[in-house]
Parts: C-alpha cells; structure tokens; sequence
C-alpha cells in the first residue's frame, strides 16, 4: 500500500485466549443480546480483561476481527485493518476499495479527510449490504488509540451509522468512544458494558486463583476480590504471585503483597518479578522499548534461550501476539511496569534500540528501523537507510515515515536525493503543495528540470486551474528520448493545458510525441495518459468514433496500471463524451464511478470536475433541482481549491438558471464565469459562457440587439471548441431577435452540421427550432418542429419536448393547441421552470397578460402587457427601490417619511422630498407609460402616505402566499386532494426568496423570511405527500428545493437520502447522507442512521 502504513498483518484475527481464562458465561450472554443492537462498547481501564473476554466469545462466534493500533490513526491504514478483517468473513468483499487506498492520494487528500472517512465507510456499508447474507459482528479492541479529530475514527463513525442492518460492531476502549453516541442510545442502539460489569465477582476471583494455583484456595481469594475489587488482572497478578510460594506462607505474602494505600498492580508485579530470574528481568525491561519483539530478535540482541523465555511469559499472560505469529509485545500493565520500575541503563537502553534498528533493517523491516535508528540519534545511519531503501519503502506504503525521518534531519545535512525523495512521499500521501517546496529546493527557479519532476510540478499548477504557470513548468522539462514514460507523461499533460486553452495545433503536435513515447516505453500509465488527450482531440474534430476509441484504449491501460488518477479523469472525459451526445444515463453512470473513485482517493478537482459534468447531465434530463445541487457542490469545491477552474460549472449554473426562467442569476454566472476563464485563456468555458450570456442579455434588454450579435460573433469567432454549436446557436437567437431571419438562419444550418458531425442530439433539435423561428412557410416550420419534438423524445429532455410544444402550441389553434400548451406547462411545471410555465399557461388559456405583474421571488422584474421592462426605462435605481418598498409593506400605506428616511437615509426631509415625489412619477410612468389610468390606479399617494393597490397589481409574492396559506388550510382541514393542488402551484410560484438581489435592506427581511419559512412548510408537505406516492423524484426535487434555502435542514436532509434510497439511486443516497453528516458535524449535532432500503419506508417526519 502507498501512503498510509504497511499492511495489517495478525492485527485482523483475535489474539488467542491466554491459558487459564475463566469462563464468563454471564458476560456471553450479555454480547450475545449487544450484538443484536447497532453497537455495544466495552469500556474500561486496563486490566479488566476486555480483550480477553471478546477473543474468548469471538472464538465461538462467527466475527470479524481487527485490533487497533497508533498506525491506525491515518485513514488508508484503518481502511485496509478493516478490509483485511471483513474480507475473511465475507470473501466476496470487492478488493477495489483496498486498491483505491494502495495508490497515491490526490492532492486534496488531506483537506478532504472528513469526507474521505465517509466516503470510504459508504464504500464499505454498500459492499456489505451487496454480499451479506446473514447477521455479521465486528469487533474493533483498542479504539482508544483514535481520537475525535482522527480520521480514522469518523470512518468507525460512518460505517456505525451508514452500515447496512445486519452489521453490527462491538468497540472495546479504555476511554469513551471517540465520537457521539446519544441518538443511537436514544433508539435502543447501543449496549454499553463498563468496569463494573466486567470486574470479577467473588466466585470468578476464586476460580482465577483456582486456575494458576490448581487447587480452590476459597480464604485466600476472599482477601483478594476485597483487595482488588474485582480487577480481573490484579486477580490473576496475585495468583501469579503465589504461585512459587509455600501453601502454608501464602497468606503471609499475600498480605505483604496487598498493602494499604499503594497502587495494588505495581505491588503484586513487584513480587512476582522479585521471584524471577535476571535473565527474564533483563529480556522484559530491555524489549519494553520496542516497537515488537521475536524469539530471533531478541537472540541477536544477546539474550540466551529465548525462544523458551518467550513461551513461558506468553503461557503466564505477560504478552499478546503483535500480528504476526511470531511476534510479540508486552502485556501494556506489564510493560508500563517495567518502563518505570525496571527501567535499563541509559547505555544500555541505546545499545539495544540502535541494535534492534540494525536488525529491523537486515530484515525488510525498514518503518520500524527507522523508528529506532531515530531514537538512537543516529541520524548517519537514518540518512543511509533512506538513500538506500526510501524509494521501496513509498512504494511499500511507508511514504509517512519517510517524510517524518527526513523532517527530523537537519536541513543542512540533506541532500537533493532526501530532497527528492520527500517531494515524491509528500505526493503520494496527498501533499502536493508540500511535495512541490520539496521539488523545488531540487531544481531552483529557472533552467532545465528533469522530466519526471516537471510533469510533477506542473500537474499541481494544472489541476488547481493555474494553466499559464502549468505550461511554463511542463515547458522546463528535459525531453532527450532517455526516459520515454516521464516524457509521455510530460507530453500528455502539456497538450491537456493547451486544449483548455483552444491552442489546439499545440495540443496535437504534443499529443503525437506523447504517443510515440508512450509506444516507445511500452508503458500503460504513459498509454493511457496519451490515448486520453487524443480522445479530447478527437471531440473538436468532430470525430466521436476515435473519441470512443481512444478513450477505450485509455481506461483500459490506467486500469492495468492501477493508476487511480488517470482512471477518474478518463471516466469524467467519457461522460463528456456520452453527454454530448445526450446518452445522459450512461454518462451519470460513468460519473457514479468517477466521483467514488475521486472520493477516495482525494482528487477534490476531478471530483469537482465530475460533478459539474453530473449536473451538466441532469440539466439535459430536465432535473433542473438536481442539476442545481450538483453544480453549486462543484462550484464551492472549486473555490476551496481557488481553482480558476470554477467557470466550468458557473457556465452550466447559468444555463441551469436561464432554463429555469431566472435570468438575474443566470447573467450572474455568466458574467463570473466569463471573468474566470478569461484570465486562464479556458476557451472550453469562455465560450459558452459568453454564448450563454447573449441569450440572457437579449431577454432582459432586447434594445441592446445590436451589441449582443456582436457578443455571440465573439463567441463564435473561438473556432472548435466544445462550446462551438451553443455559440452559433446563440449568434442565431440574438439575430432573430434583432429581426434578421437569414442571419438566424444560417446560423441554424450551420449548427445542425456541426451537430450532425458530433452526434449532437441536444445542438441538433435546437438547431431546428431556430431555423423553424426564422422560416416564414408554414408548413416547413411544423415540419422542423415536429422533427426537434421527435428528437427531445428520443433523448428524455423534457424541458425540450416542453418549449417546442409552446412553440407549436402558439401556432396551432383550437384543442391541439390547448392540449400542447397544457402538456408544455406541466412539464415546465415538474422541471420547476415556473416562468416558463406561466407563459405556457397563458398560451393554455388564450388569456391576456396583466396589465401590470411585479416578479419579486428570485429577483426583480417588472413585466406589463406580457413583456418584461427593459432596465433602460428605469432612469432612477430609487424608483425601483420606492417600488420594492412598497411591495414589501404588502399593500399598506407607508409614511413618506418613513420612505425617504429608507431611500435618503440621514438626508434632512426638505431637501429629499421633492426627490420623492419624481420617484413617485417615475414608478407610475413606468408602471403606465400610456396613461391608459388615473394616476392612482396602480399606486396611491396622499399628503402623508403612499401605497400599493394589490387589487390593480399583479405581484408574485402575494400570490405564492394567497395559494400556500389556502392549501395549508387545507391540509390541516384534512382535504389533502386539494391541498396538494394549491401547494404545487404555490411552490412553483416560488423561485427564490423575495428580493434576493436586496439581502442587506431591513425593509425587504420581514417579508422574506415570512416567504421563506411559508415555503418551507409548503415543500415539506409536497414532499411527504409525494414519498406516501411513490413519486421518488418529486419528493427529492421539493428536498433540495429547502436545500437550496435552509442547507441545515434536517428532515429535508434525511427525506432526500430516503427517496434516493427507495428510487434505487443509492450512489446518490450515500452521496446525500456524507452531505447530511458533514451540515451536522458543522453544527455539532450527531447525525441519524442511514435509511436502509429495508427501512426507508418509515416516516421520518418526527425526526
């Protein structure tokens, strides 16, 4: 294993019951009742028999075993004690999760601990759930060793909460367990045994002495249950004791032994090994020090005879196994004795440690020499070890120690080779930045590097987004032909930087010498990192056959190179691959893969990577709430990592948010996106973004026709980049709504070629809406249009089929056009494309627009006769204030001093008062620029106060909350048909929180939080109603939609995890739960269990 400590050895299988164990029947059948719960724990002190007691009922029961040590504190070790121990109970257990963490972690490894934990606990909990068949106890001795913050210990954690039901553990510590337990006790959960429950009885005391001495001594073992209280060590202490003494001189020594006031463990060891002879005196004192002991050992230490020494202590109890059948270490009672009460000379002491580090080097043992050689301050002798043996010990999974021994060197002792050598220890345990500092202490500034450490480097600068610094790195590197696989590698990464940047003459001629070195070295990581920069080549030149099969090629040498990396990146490519070609189910299943892959192995910017290619997916299924969630998670991940990478998903954000009719955050992310990836040259995003961004722009502000033509122009100009068919798609848009229709559509036909050559399903039907919007002939228009409705049914984009038939719907007349308007409008309805849906409504009822209707959820937006108001005809941002306040104080009359105070905060009221009243005029100009009404109909004023009149004004907020407050009515008068009826349409009306745009304004808070928490009722209520359906996905979709607003929502939390789970999604359900745990760890609340599928249907409403 690289990275995180060696393998578990002996650790996996209980230690074997010591000689003379007394039997505890009581206790049996206490474990046999825990193990029916979730967990039981065992906690208590050192000495009261806990392992002893588990190994003994773990002989007799079918469990798996493993004994936590200090390595396990580091998540890869933990994760492989418990994949070796589960793995001979279960044989079928997959060996791809200890694959994942036998290879280098990512760079984000470190940074992503808490989630890797739960990832890899999914990973387990899933495994388990697929292959057990019957009821399976695991049993963790020592969990002490973990702390709270340890990795190690939430991974225990998770796959306690996330583990399928017939899994069941028993943790045995000297501490409390290292994490919350008060929920799982609160449901029955946990069977907790302490010290009291394990202490002897007065009847196990007697039989413990029974046992050492061979006969009932009854008087005797009354003394020593008063004395000891039951301490089942200090019991069997005081039976070794007497063991060499006369019957008649026991009471006498056991009286001594028992003194009052004194710590009882240290007397009686003190009696026993008075008794003993120097040769066992010295064997124990000399190896307390030790990480291990062996017979072997301890001879070339020069100890006599101990092979006999050693199965005389470990028959008496005094050692356990340390893993391997020949390996050993001290009881920890008894090796805390000797270190403080029969402690070796301080010479002597060293000369054993170095001794023994000398051995453990001879024997391939290298992480424990160097533990020793350390200890021994012989730091010539660490340095030489490392020199010689360093590059096997990474490659044997001890790059931790490594790091950790050259750290303890002096600076100025170390060479470029310790140089080295750390940079690529720090690389495989996930320390990139680190490992770069190491690189470059090597190398310097400026000037020629070799090939391996420039693709190193310049792999870190790639994967945070820094494409300028990545070129110039690749670029130092010394490419002779010496060492063909560095050079590949070097060569394939270089042309992936130059792709993002649409240098694509660069990207091929690199690309080529990346193959033919590749050939050269016969090497599969080298293969595959070329074959997968010719497969994205082969995606701009129109060719999805070599896309295809060069990605083939490529998965499949990563995957005979076990090289997790390059697996991730291949199956996130190949979903771009799919989803351009609107195969949306393969390329999420492609993604499924990827992002577990990334989860553990810690490549939060492949994960981020696959997540915006996920949403990117789901937004062309028409899962707009889902599309959303995924997005914004790749979006944050993105901007921990400042990773200018980020445009990739605040493009498709702004494509989701144009789709969903919100233009205001659409433009917003575009317009970040296209700040993004202008400094990094990433033309894969600029486009789009930029194409995007004229689409949104034309809605809002259709007079600047002429300037956006020229932005879409732009967009186009890049060439062929993957954004190529979005940019002429919306050069023609923009044309058609400048009115030039052969502009329009030539832009179409140029668009549907260039989709027809990529197998762009998704470009080629919008090609032909637009060139169906720019034909005046009747009958080929519905002729185009019936064959893009073919095409959106083919592919499942329901959004699609939706806007060609409002498209159509405003062609036809009579019941065909009705029957098309209402089926657009209910699948923008689903979608949650609610402004699109009130058009489709519109068009369904052949009713006329309001005259006036006020948007204020999600944003702010004035629409009159059915057409939005361009920003241009608001010449005063405080008559669009004025406005907002006014519809925030719902229809009330509001003081004008209260409205100046609010507009002109601090200004004397004789100077703004005039100001107010142009304010005023301009609301009602813009509200009425023909003077169809009196002046007062949409706002009334007086002397003292202004007002809006809710009669005359359509205004969205007070309609959401009209509908909400009547189907809760509804539903609490138990009428749940039409509840559900007002509520869905309620919460379509929702689509953001009222006046988002003016979050910091007192005025607009009373407002939005009462819609807020009005909303929140009314999803919770669609949700439950749609789970008790069967309707999985809408009860998600209302879940993330609380999401979205309340992240810390529990119910909603575990409502989404529950309809995953019994959709079947259950890669997104264990996906959803690490979400959930993570939003309840930040506000220290211990999270619930994960829903099972064989528990899922119960309610959660009471959680």
């Amino acid at each position: 294993m690289a990275g995180e400590g060696h393998r578990s050895s002996g650790r996996a299988v209980p230690p074997a019951e010591p000689y003379g164990t007394v039997a505890r029947p009581r206790l049996d059948d206490l474990l046999a009742e825990g193990t029916r719960r979730r967990l039981v724990t065992v906690v208590a002190d050192a000495g009261f028999g806990k392992s002893t007691l588990l190994a003994s009922w773990a002989a007799r029961n079918a469990c798996a075993w493993y004994t936590v040590t200090a390595e396990d504190r580091t998540l890869a070790a933990m994760v492989t004690g418990l994949v070796d121990a589960l793995r001979l109970r279960v044989p079928a257990l997959s060996s791809t999760i200890a694959g994942v963490v036998d290879g280098p972690r990512g760079p984000d490894a470190d940074a992503e601990q808490p989630m890797r934990a739960l990832a890899y606990a999914a990973a387990l909990a899933e495994a388990l759930e697929r292959h057990l068949t019957d009821d399976l106890v695991l049993v963790l001795d020592d969990v002490q060793e973990l702390a709270p913050d340890d990795p190690a210990a939430t991974l225990v954690e998770g796959l306690i909460r996330a583990g399928p039901p017939a899994l069941h553990l028993v943790l045995a510590s000297r501490s409390r367990v290292p994490f919350r337990i008060e929920r799982l006790r609160g449901r029955g959960q946990v069977l907790e045994i302490d010290a009291g429950t394990l202490a002897f009885t007065a009847e196990e005391t007697g039989e413990a002495l029974r046992t050492v001495l061979g006969e009932p001594v009854p008087e005797l073992a009354a003394m020593v249950h008063d004395a000891v209280r039951g301490w089942p060590a200090a019991a069997r202490l005081a039976g070794e004791a007497l063991r060499p003494v006369a019957p008649a001189d026991r009471e006498a020594r056991l009286r001594r032994a028992l003194r009052p006031g004194g710590p009882v463990f240290g007397y009686l060891a003190e009696e026993i090994f008075a008794c003993e002879s120097d040769q066992v005196r010295h064997l124990i004192s000399m190896v307390a020090g030790l990480p291990w002991f062996s017979a072997d050992l301890c001879a070339a230490l020069g100890v006599a005879d101990a092979e006999d020494l050693i199965d005389s202590l470990e028959t008496r109890g005094f050692l356990v196994a340390g893993g391997d059948a020949d390996r050993y270490q001290l009881n920890p009672l008894i090796r805390e004795f000797a270190l403080t009460r029969m402690p070796l000379d301080p010479v002597d002491r060293l000369t054993a440690v170095l001794d023994a580090g000398r051995y453990f080097a001879e024997t391939g043992d290298y992480r424990e020499a160097l533990g020793c050689l350390r200890t021994g301050g012989d730091s010539t002798s660490v340095s030489d070890l490392l020199w010689a043996h360093g590059h096997a010990m990474i490659a044997g999974g001890d790059a931790e120690a490594v790091v950790d021994a050259i750290a303890a060197i002096d600076p100025d002792a170390r060479d470029g080779v310790l140089d080295q050598l750390d940079g690529e220890a720090r690389q495989v345990l996930g320390d990139w930045v680190g490992a770069q500092a190491s690189f470059e202490r090597t190398i310097g500034d400026e000037g020629p590097v070799a090939v391996g450490l420039a693709w190193r480097m310049g792999l870190i600068h790639h994967l945070r987004g820094h494409l300028d610094e990545a070129i110039a790195t690749y670029r130092r590197g010394t490419i002779d032909g010496s060492e063909p696989r560095e050079e590949a590698l070097l060569q394939a990464w270089w042309a992936s930087a130059h792709w993002l940047r649409g240098e694509i003459d660069e990207c091929r001629q690199l690309s080529a010498a990346a193959l033919s070195a590749a050939h050269a070295a016969r090497d599969d990581r080298a293969l595959a990192a070329a074959h997968t920069v010719l497969a994205m080549l082969a995606a701009l030149d129109s060719d999805p056959r070599a896309n295809a099969a060069h990605y083939l090629r490529a998965l499949d040498h990563a995957e005979r190179a076990g090289d997790v990396l390059q697996s991730i990146r291949i199956r996130v490519n190949r979903s771009s691959h799919h989803i351009a070609e609107a195969q949306y189910a393969q390329g999420i299943s492609e993604l499924d893969v990827a992002i577990r892959l990334a989860d553990l192995a810690g490549f939060a910017a492949f994960r981020a990577l696959a997540l915006n290619n996920r949403g990117e997916a789901l937004l062309g299924l028409g899962r707009l709430d889902e599309a959303r969630a995924e997005l914004e998670a790749s979006r944050l991940l993105y901007q921990r990592l400042e990773s200018k990478l980020v445009a990739h998903p605040l493009t498709n954000l702004g494509e989701v948010y144009r789709q969903r009719g919100d233009l205001a955050m659409a433009r917003a992310c575009y317009e970040e996106a296209i700040s993004m990836a202008g400094e990094t040259r990433d033309m894969q995003s600029l486009v789009p973004s930029l194409a995007g961004l004229a689409r949104v722009l034309i809605e809002e502000q259709p007079d600047r026709a002429t300037e956006l033509v020229e932005l879409a122009r732009r967009a186009v100009s890049y060439g062929p980049v993957l954004g190529q068919s979005a940019a002429l798609l919306s050069l023609g848009w923009v044309s058609l709504h400048r009115g030039h229709l052969a502009d329009a559509a030539a832009a179409a036909d140029e668009a549907a070629a260039l989709s027809r050559r990529r197998r762009d399903r998704a470009g080629l039907a919008e090609a032909l809406e637009l060139k169906a919007a720019a034909t005046s002939s009747v009958g080929p228009v519905d002729q185009l249009l019936e064959e893009s409705l073919s095409i959106r049914r083919e592919i499942g984009d329901p959004l699609g089929q939706a806007r060609v038939e409002l498209m159509l719907a405003r062609r036809s007349t009579g019941e065909r056009a009705r029957e098309l308007a209402a089926s657009a409008h209910q699948r923008f309805l689903a979608a949650g494309a609610t402004r699109y849906a009130a058009q489709a409504a519109l068009a369904e009822e052949r009713a006329a627009p309001p005259d006036v209707r006020v948007e204020c959820l999600g944003g702010f937006r004035v629409v009159r006769d059915g057409t939005p108001v361009p920003l241009s005809e608001w010449p005063s941002r405080k008559a669009r204030d004025l406005l907002k306040i006014l519809i925030a104080r719902r229809g009330h009359r509001v003081p004008r001093a209260q409205l100046m105070d609010s507009l002109w905060p601090g200004e004397a009221e004789s100077v703004v008062s005039a100001r107010l009243s142009v304010a005023l005029s301009t609301v009602r100009l813009v509200l009425d620029p023909g003077k169809r009404f009196a002046p007062d109909h949409f706002v009334g004023a007086d002397r003292a106060s202004v007002w809006l009149d809710l009669a005359t004004t359509s205004i969205d907020v007070e309609e959401f909350l009209r509908d909400a407050q009547a189907g809760l009515d509804a539903a609490k008068a138990g009428r749940p048909a039409q509840a559900v009826l007002l509520l869905r349409t309620a919460e379509a009306a929702y689509t953001g929180d009222f006046l988002d745009e003016d979050v910091y304004q007192d005025w607009a808070s009373v407002l939005r939080e009462e819609a807020r928490s009005v909303y929140v009722r009314v999803a919770h209520y669609l949700a439950d109603h749609a789970v008790e359906s069967g309707e999985n996905y809408s009860a998600a979709s209302y879940s993330l939609r609380i999401l979205q607003h309340d992240q810390y929502d529990e119910r909603a939390h575990l409502a989404l995890v529950r309809s995953s789970v019994m959709a079947g999604a259950h890669g997104e359900a264990r996906r959803a739960y690490r979400t959930y745990v993570a939003r309840m760890s930040e506000l220290g609340v211990e999270p619930a269990q994960f829903p099972n599928s064989r528990g899922a249907e119960r309610n959660f409403k009471a959680v």
